[in-house]
């Protein structure tokens, strides 16, 4: 998905919001701020959103010499997201369609969302999920491509959603004969999900943790490993968490992917016709 003017301005209100997460001084705050409104006139309107963030937030890690610039924020997000796993599995076993409650789980985990305009409680997403609808539905169409599946990728996108995306990845382990994959992103890129973080989840009992090599904010072709590009064409389904993903692949991937996530930011529903706050399953 090609950016708009927005999401010019909205990379620039992340650079800030990050420099006053890390705690910078008005120095370093301030060089961060010029250096990233000197790079932003090299993109066209061709570039994807997530392309334009790796390179600023490249940028910050260059300037403050740290490389993992959210770190603390990721790890707050998992410990948040784990409170919550008691309660869903309440819901989850009292469910009678796993799948449908599995992927609304996950979905309400999209809200762990640094770079997302807007921001949402993730308590608050929790406790309404259950009773709100797809505004874009295809479950019919996921649901008859799993039963003859042999292999699922799941698009990793933020830590702490990694938490929630365990309830997926399990439910469909159990109710389909499928090996499952879950990509993750290959460096620290602002909240995303890297191996690091995928490990401190029960992931990898029930999926193998791919490492894409991507340094993007999503699942980006073009940077992606060839290992990673391998099992991603030759799966059966693709499922791809979060807005980051849907940007890298909506209107580029040649393959079908299923995209899940909650919409964020105006951009996105306008490309695809719906409201911020919709949940998404297309």
């Amino acid at each position: 998905m090609n950016i708009k003017p927005d999401c010019l301005v909205c990379l620039y209100n992340q650079a800030l919001k990050t420099t006053k997460s890390l705690g910078l001084d008005d120095e370093t705050s301030a060089k961060i701020l010029f250096e990233v409104a000197k790079t932003l006139p090299n993109y066209s309107l061709l570039n994807t959103p997530p392309q334009i963030a790796k390179d600023t937030y490249k940028l910050i890690a260059d300037i403050t010499g740290i490389a993992d610039p959210l770190a603390d924020i990721k790890t707050q997000s998992i410990k948040k997201a784990k409170e919550f796993m008691g309660f869903l599995d309440t819901q989850l076993a009292n469910s009678s369609d796993k799948l449908l409650t599995a992927l609304k789980i996950a979905v309400g985990g999209n809200v762990i969302d640094f770079g997302a305009k807007e921001q949402f409680e993730l308590k608050d997403i929790l406790t309404e999920i259950f009773d709100k609808e797809f505004k874009i539905n295809h479950y019919n169409q996921l649901t008859h491509q799993l039963q003859s599946a042999k292999s699922v990728v799941i698009l990793a996108d933020n830590a702490g959603e990694n938490v929630l995306d365990v309830f997926l990845a399990r439910t469909i382990k159990q109710l389909f004969d499928v090996e499952i994959y879950y990509f993750v992103r290959g460096y620290p890129i602002i909240n995303d999900v890297t191996t690091k973080e995928a490990l401190q989840s029960d992931m990898p009992l029930y999926a193998t943790i791919i490492d894409t090599g991507v340094a993007t904010p999503g699942y980006d072709l073009s940077y992606a490993n060839t290992h990673s590009k391998e099992i991603y064409n030759n799966a059966d389904v693709v499922i791809s968490k979060g807005m980051g993903n849907f940007e890298s692949l909506y209107g580029i991937t040649d393959r079908e992917v299923f995209y899940l996530f909650i919409i964020k930011c105006n951009v996105v529903a306008q490309a695809i016709g719906q409201q911020i706050e919709d949940l998404i399953l297309m």
